[in-house]
């Protein structure tokens, strides 16, 4: 049981751990210290703008890499194969689309919220309600990046769960409230090389107990687990090379470009060229981290290919076999397994803080400032703290209920984001590329939207539903005798039987069509429906509230898809360049002909 190997995370492993956590609320000390006279909401939320893009770049990679990452994506891959690796290039992508489009825009406006954009492009009510959406799933998901490394803890040291999920949530809350943007980022840093650390401890040896990769990769072949390149057009199959690229990326979407945690660190940068040097940076240790959680997944499934933990009740969710995993190699090795918790909780540390941070910008700049536009710069940053603790706080209540909900919580993070990503994706599209959409046509094509992909979200929870191919590969408790493990047994064969015919409450009932079609769809595909949904139902709301043509505004808050490239055609040309907004210059630079000055002028 999971109680045998609390004992073995002993006194190097505690120190190790309590030590990252002073020495993140140190960095937060330090700055409220530094900053104690720079009373304003531009330094605590943007660092004054002159933050390192180095730095920037850490930040943005490990904001992204949660715990979510750390011991939900090797959890994953443990369930159902290597598929997830595709998730390196579809970062690559968004991060080319961000640097070529929108850190431009966002850095030329200077928002304090990316918000803020949308009242500019469209209207206060897109403004305000994509806020107050972005604001609850930015929460739902904090809590359930928190749960996870705290579930870590839970699974291998003594400590209760509460006070796991407490000490992850005061831990991001105190060093967030007292520095500032700053504390996040330097922190960040700091963080970025204990969850590298950890992660390649944890890999290299697993290894060494396999007997190397080639060791692993025979068990992949044995179990089936490779499925990197699985190609199947079945969108109702959860992993495949599809729902991994073009599910998965409207969700990366999502959090690197029309999110407030990222947008923010654009906006600490000083130029557009820093910002740009920061996110093509940041893809560096994001996509080793990446690699490193899958290859961690599948060493996972390789040290338990015949003694499955879960199905042996020695966890009770999925989430918890990888660390449980780390207690088990690491329990010769002082320290190590305190070193792999850790990282794990860098990752949260990371996450939450960035996420609590971006919770109080966007609830200070989208409501606050806005029904109280006058008040002093002490004032504001007092209101800033509090709504920094708010969060903190119902992040970590919120935590704690997730506890109590599911096993799967990657699933539910992944659903959650699905859900939100695909409307606000859509919104910023058309804000961005599509100057003749006016918001009226938005504000209905966005709910309608929203309200389909919710509509099959909870139908897929609520009816029956045909998931064979949300189902787990094969998993086998015929040979418990794996390296390392000192408490081995032998499980007979009518114990087996018994473990693998338990069923789900919903196994069995009569499915109906859209059980077996629309419903059944794979929940990475949910930020793609969502997306189209929106677009589609915008276009066709445009056919009775008119398309517009576009303003001089709306012109110079958009962004043209094509520009001056010659090897598009003369017609694609000018259709987006938004008949000749842009004008080139005599060194063969480009620049808009009206510079936006007014940014919040009237429409």
């Amino acid at each position: 049981m999971v109680e045998s190997l609390k004992e073995n995370f002993g006194v190097f492993d505690f120190v190790l751990f309590f030590g990252f956590i002073a020495l993140s609320l140190g960095v937060g000390g330090i700055f409220a210290f530094r900053d104690r006279k720079k009373k304003s909401t531009e330094n605590y939320y943007f660092g004054e703008r002159k933050i390192s893009p180095v730095a920037v770049a850490v930040s943005i990679s490990v904001s992204y890499i949660s715990a979510v990452t750390v011991i939900g994506v090797p959890a994953d891959v443990y369930l159902h194969g290597n598929a997830f690796g595709w998730h390196p290039l579809v970062v690559l992508i968004i991060d080319f689309i961000a640097i070529a489009y929108h850190i431009p825009l966002f850095h030329r406006l200077k928002v304090l919220s990316v918000f803020e954009y949308l009242e500019m492009r469209f209207h206060r009510y897109v403004r305000r309600i994509v806020s107050g959406l972005e604001i609850l799933s930015t929460t739902i998901f904090m809590a359930v990046a928190t749960f996870l490394p705290a579930l870590a803890l839970y699974t291998v040291t003594p400590l209760d769960l509460r006070w796991t999920i407490a000490l992850t949530s005061i831990t991001c809350t105190v060093y967030t409230s007292l520095g500032g943007m700053k504390a996040v980022i330097w922190a960040d840093v700091i963080q970025a090389f204990v969850m590298i650390a950890g992660m390649l401890a944890m890999f290299i040896l697993a290894l060494g107990y396999l007997g190397g990769f080639r060791a692993v990769e025979e068990a992949m072949q044995r179990g089936g687990r490779m499925t990197l390149f699985r190609t199947d057009p079945d969108p109702r199959i959860k992993y495949t090379v599809w729902s991994m690229i073009f599910g998965i990326s409207v969700n990366a979407y999502h959090a690197l470009i029309c999110s407030q945690a990222y947008v923010q660190r654009w906006l600490s940068c000083k130029t557009v060229r820093k910002a740009r040097i920061a996110v093509a940076s940041s893809f560096i240790p994001l996509a080793l981290m990446n690699i490193f959680a899958t290859l961690i997944g599948l060493t996972v499934y390789a040290y338990y290919e015949g003694c499955d933990p879960l199905l042996l009740k020695k966890v009770s969710k999925g989430d918890q076999v990888v660390p449980y995993m780390a207690v088990n190699i690491f329990r010769d090795v002082p320290g190590m397994a305190g070193l792999f918790v850790s990282a794990a909780f860098c990752g949260t540390l990371s996450s939450v803080s960035s996420g609590i941070n971006a919770l109080s910008a966007m609830a200070y700049s989208d409501f606050v400032a806005v029904w109280w536009p006058n008040m002093s710069q002490n004032r504001s940053i007092w209101i800033s703290k509090a709504l920094t603790f708010f969060f903190g706080t119902l992040v970590m209540i919120l935590a704690y209920l997730v506890s109590l909900m599911s096993s799967n919580i990657l699933g539910i993070g992944l659903t959650i984001s699905g859900l939100f990503a695909g409307p606000v994706v859509a919104i910023f599209i058309m804000g961005v590329f599509m100057p003749w959409i006016n918001y009226k046509s938005v504000l209905v094509g966005s709910c309608t939207g929203f309200l389909f992909i919710l509509w099959i979200a909870i139908s897929a929870m609520v009816v029956p539903v045909d998931e064979s191919g949300w189902q787990p590969l094969p998993r086998s408790v015929g040979n418990c005798t794996f390296p390392g493990d000192k408490n081995s047994t032998y499980v007979n064969t009518s114990t087996i039987a018994t473990l693998l015919t338990t069923q789900s409450p919903r196994q069995g009932a009569e499915i109906g069509f859209l059980g077996q079609t629309l419903f059944a769809i794979s929940p990475y595909f949910y930020g793609l429906v969502g997306t189209i949904s929106c677009i589609f139902a915008t276009y066709i709301s445009s056919i009775f509230t008119g398309f517009e043509k576009p303003s001089p505004r709306a012109k110079r808050l958009s962004v043209p898809i094509i520009g001056w490239s010659n090897a598009y055609p003369s017609c694609l040309r000018r259709y987006f360049d938004f008949d000749g907004m842009l004008e080139r210059n005599n060194d063969g630079s480009v620049k808009e002909k009206t510079p936006l000055t007014d940014k919040m002028s009237s429409a």
